[in-house]
């Protein structure tokens, strides 16, 4: 593992135990919610999740 990604581990690992699950479970949902179209219905995404 390269130093950069080693860093970015220990930093989220350190970040993961100091705040609530509520609080940086809330912000990964907003990083992984921007990557989909706003448009994109459950059932759409079930069937894109069930093709990986």
């Amino acid at each position: 593992m390269d130093a950069e990604r080693e860093q970015f581990v220990k930093k989220w690992a350190e970040y993961v135990k100091t705040h609530s699950d509520k609080e940086w479970s809330r912000q990964q949902n907003v990083v992984i919610g921007g990557q989909f179209p706003s448009s994109l219905t459950k059932e759409q995404y079930l069937k894109m999740k069930a093709e990986f």
